[in-house]
């Protein structure tokens, strides 16, 4: 019996074809490290098949796709498979313009060969990630791969947190901005970044707001509830350019809110436009927001934009670009671990690039928490 056609199917099964029962077709499952039979559509055209047929199938598949020598020690009790590490991969397949299942066997076959067990979860909605994440980390899995752009990884890292047992996060950046890829100086190129998986890592702080954790950065203002409501389409015509368009409307009729922010180090109350606490250095693709941040130095950079005149404000974005943001006069600068966040008006917060709760704030710090790949 010949293997003569596989192909994989939407939720990344294969589906196979054998010389000896031309008219049946085979779905496999991914379990662990080794292709087994999930499912037989079989047709009474061919001859009846016996359990030496499946059993030789499963081999010629595996054997195709470089995993058969796990196939034939799948019963083994040696203690080097019993030691395997466990890592699960978790893919949003419409990200990076549906780009993402193509990828997958390459980081399943890299994390293969650094000693992984790999298990295949495919989001299809909000949440699922989330999900995904808690259930690896309930499992006591070694490593969750997640693959993707900030929503996922945001979800991702929404289920990994505060968790008892936390795997070591990857990163394969298939979104618009990726900021928390940049700010990891991981790769932008999904192959690139798929060589760092199984490596070594290093910590990385994240943030908690009220109930929910993020990476990057919560914002607050017209400009941020502006750009909170950029939606998948024009991330992907645009990219960043988006975000820059949405953001350029408000200025027409930029509405000022009264803030307060209580600190580690005291409390500010200022007529503002634009409120923001960045974990990283990297926001919606700019690099230079807060220059001296650092992944995993427990503070947040925050910056008050004051209440000013058209003029001054495009002054302000122009310091942004150049990496001067945090010197410019109408700009308040500072560092906290915690915040306490008010407003004279019922202000969203934009958080990781989503819409989340209204003010009051309770914002804090969970320094170092995750163990991320990283070159």
């Amino acid at each position: 019996m010949n293997l003569v056609k596989w192909s994989y199917t939407k939720r990344y099964n294969i589906k196979a074809t054998y010389d000896a029962f031309p008219n049946s077709n085979v779905i496999f499952r991914l379990i662990n490290r080794y292709y087994f039979i999930y499912i037989v559509n079989w047709s009474e055209k061919d001859p009846p098949v016996a359990s030496t047929h499946l059993e030789q199938m499963e081999q010629l598949l595996n054997d195709e796709l470089g995993t058969g020598h796990f196939y034939r020690n799948r019963k083994s009790k040696r203690q080097e498979d019993i030691s395997l590490k466990k890592a699960m991969i978790i893919a949003n397949p419409s990200s990076g313009k549906e780009q993402a299942e193509k990828y997958i066997d390459q980081i399943r076959q890299k994390l293969l060969t650094s000693g992984y067990d790999v298990n295949i979860c495919l989001t299809e909605g909000e949440g699922d990630a989330t999900r995904f994440a808690k259930e690896a980390c309930h499992l006591k899995y070694d490593a969750i791969i997640a693959m993707g752009g900030d929503g996922t990884m945001n979800e991702t890292v929404n289920g990994i947190a505060e968790q008892p047992h936390r795997p070591a996060m990857g990163v394969v950046p298939l979104g618009t901005v990726n900021d928390f890829a940049r700010a990891l100086h991981v790769p932008l190129e999904p192959q690139e970044a798929i060589q760092v998986l199984g490596g070594g890592v290093k910590p990385a702080d994240i943030g908690k707001v009220n109930n929910r954790h993020f990476l990057n950065i919560i914002a607050l203002g017209g400009i941020a509830e502006a750009t909170g409501e950029v939606t998948s389409d024009q991330k992907t015509a645009l990219g960043t350019l988006a975000y820059i368009v949405e953001g350029l409307k408000t200025l027409r009729e930029k509405t000022p809110f009264h803030l307060t922010v209580e600190t580690d180090n005291g409390l500010y109350e200022e007529e503002s436009l634009l409120f923001l606490a960045a974990l990283t250095n990297s926001v919606a693709g700019f690099e230079k927001l807060a220059p001296e941040a650092e992944v995993a130095d427990g503070q947040f950079h925050c910056f008050i934009v004051k209440d000013v005149a058209l003029p001054k404000l495009i002054r302000i974005g122009a310091a942004l670009l150049k990496g001067d943001f945090q010197e410019d006069p109408d700009v308040i600068y500072f560092k906290s671990k915690e915040l306490k966040i008010k407003s004279s008006v019922g202000l969203k917060a934009n958080v990781d690039g989503d819409m989340g709760d209204a003010v009051p704030l309770h914002l804090k710090v969970l320094k170092g928490h995750l163990s991320v790949f990283t070159p």
